[in-house]
């Protein structure tokens, strides 16, 4: 799956005066900068926005100085730097890219222009020997990945090796193309791939993307997240006006997430529509109705009834009745 990165525009990018801070040093140097008081990001209009970072890929120019509308804004910066994003307003500028220590040699000067609502990576290109064999030339890349989705990755092969012919980039013993001729000043699409730790050969570009590796380099992909592989630097430093080896430098891009018109609707959330909400009614509560408790009735206890006990009756004795004796005649 690719994601579209424009070829590189010449330099339609812009350096406002403001501090370029939290450099990515690709090879342990740290430019000097020139603090300009930050504008106020309260004020600008979102639509107007744009978003810039500088990398030095000139592999035989010296630490370089940056101007903007001649105040010096970036101050030896060496070969291999990657600034941090820079929020700014969209604009033409007038720009220039003088030697560090010597500011009469004038590497770069012109009028330059970045866009509203883009993300630009700005690259300082080519060479400044007087026998080299390309043009010294500052080089805009867009950033434009989407954000990635879980457990994968976005990559950008971006060639700045002056020395280095067109070039296929692959992976896994050549059964995945991270970058199909591509030549130098020029960026390939971002291709989706799992994120992990991979291996990339680089190859002359060939029509089967199956060319003798020349080199290979290791690239760890995160998690969710787009990058930029910078190739920079010579193949063959001895034949060349510096002796900088080549070499990639990895850094992490800006990316876009699309929200549609209806993901905008916020989404019915259990509106508490005065749904008549189980409004405790008097929901005649099992109110102890006097529910005839079992309210122990009267229950005519066996009372024991005058059960006439077998009163003794006065059971007429055999009373003696004066039994008349034989009275004794005379």
């Amino acid at each position: 799956m690719q994601t579209s990165k424009p070829n590189s525009s010449k330099l339609t990018a812009v350096l406002l005066s403001v501090v370029l801070v939290g450099s990515t040093l690709a090879l342990g140097g740290v430019a000097a900068i020139q603090e300009e008081p930050m504008p106020d990001e309260s004020d600008q209009d979102p639509q107007q926005t744009t978003y810039l970072r500088v990398a030095h890929a000139s592999p035989d120019a010296p630490p370089v100085d940056v101007l903007v509308e001649n105040e010096t804004v970036l101050a030896e910066v060496p070969f291999g730097v990657v600034s941090d994003y820079l929020t700014l307003e969209a604009g033409t500028y007038n720009v220039s890219i003088v030697a560090a220590e010597d500011p009469d040699t004038v590497v770069f000067e012109g009028e330059v222009t970045l866009d509203p609502r883009t993300v630009t990576t700005l690259a300082a290109s080519g060479e400044i020997s007087e026998d080299a064999e390309t043009a010294f030339e500052p080089v805009a890349f867009g950033d434009t990945a989407f954000t990635p989705a879980e457990n994968e990755s976005a990559v950008s092969i971006v060639h700045l090796a002056p020395d280095a012919p067109a070039v296929d980039v692959t992976t896994a013993d050549g059964e995945v193309v991270l970058a199909d001729n591509v030549s130098f000043q020029n960026a390939s699409d971002y291709v989706t791939v799992p994120a992990g730790n991979y291996t990339a050969e680089i190859r002359p570009a060939t029509e089967g993307n199956n060319g003798t590796v020349v080199t290979t380099v290791d690239l760890s992909l995160d998690n969710g997240t787009a990058h930029s592989a910078l190739a920079v630097g010579y193949l063959e430093p001895d034949e060349a006006p510096a002796d900088t080896p080549f070499e990639v430098i990895l850094t992490e891009d800006a990316t876009t997430t699309v929200q549609l018109p209806s993901e905008e609707m916020p989404p019915e959330e259990p509106t508490e529509e005065p749904t008549e909400e189980p409004t405790e009614e008097p929901t005649e509560e099992p109110t102890e109705e006097p529910t005839e408790e079992p309210t122990e009735q009267p229950t005519e206890e066996p009372t024991e009834e005058p059960t006439e006990e077998p009163t003794e009756q006065p059971t007429e004795e055999p009373t003696e009745q004066p039994t008349e004796e034989p009275t004794e005649n005379v």
